[in-house]
């Protein structure tokens, strides 16, 4: 009897490696522009369930998913470049910006989300929310806000080169 080989030890990712994207061009052209200063980043992704049991599930409950949801919930620090007196914003927070606070299909955007370390994560369609800015007098002015899914979520694989 030979002795099973043991599986390698289970190396964990770290999260810094997220980025978020957002495209500025056109559905036909994209333009990806990473939304920079970003510092939490999270994608829940809720399921409906309806419950299908019926008396051939011999008293085991059963269920169905029939819809999923899905949205980006960010948070990041305000920036800009070049020189205090003539400060140019980051685009890709300006595009979140001036499309959260749109309503309508003004607020659509197409976003990407996807781990620098290896280019695999998703994209779609959602409806941006931008919840400002503000903050303690010895801080860092923060924003925030919630890309609502707006259909389907797809895999994407990013080239990084």
């Amino acid at each position: 009897m030979t002795t099973p080989t043991p599986p390698a030890p289970l190396k964990k990712r770290a999260v810094r490696f997220q980025r978020l994207e957002v495209n500025t061009g056109t559905e036909e052209t994209p333009v990806w522009t990473t939304v920079r200063g970003m510092t939490k980043l999270e994608m829940p992704i809720e399921a409906e369930e309806v419950d299908t049991s019926d008396f051939d599930s011999g008293g085991w409950a059963d269920s169905l998913t029939t819809f999923r949801s899905w949205k980006v919930d960010y948070e990041g620090f305000e920036g800009f470049t070049g020189p205090d007196d003539s400060p140019v914003e980051d685009p890709g927070q300006e595009a979140l910006r001036a499309r959260g606070i749109q309503t309508g299909s003004e607020a659509y955007a197409d976003v990407r989300l996807f781990r620098t370390d290896n280019g695999k994560g998703y994209q779609g369609r959602v409806s941006v929310n931008w919840n400002g800015t503000g903050g303690e007098v010895k801080g860092v002015s923060p924003f925030n806000g919630s890309l609502t899914g707006s259909g389907v979520l797809s895999a994407a694989t990013v080239d990084l080169d």
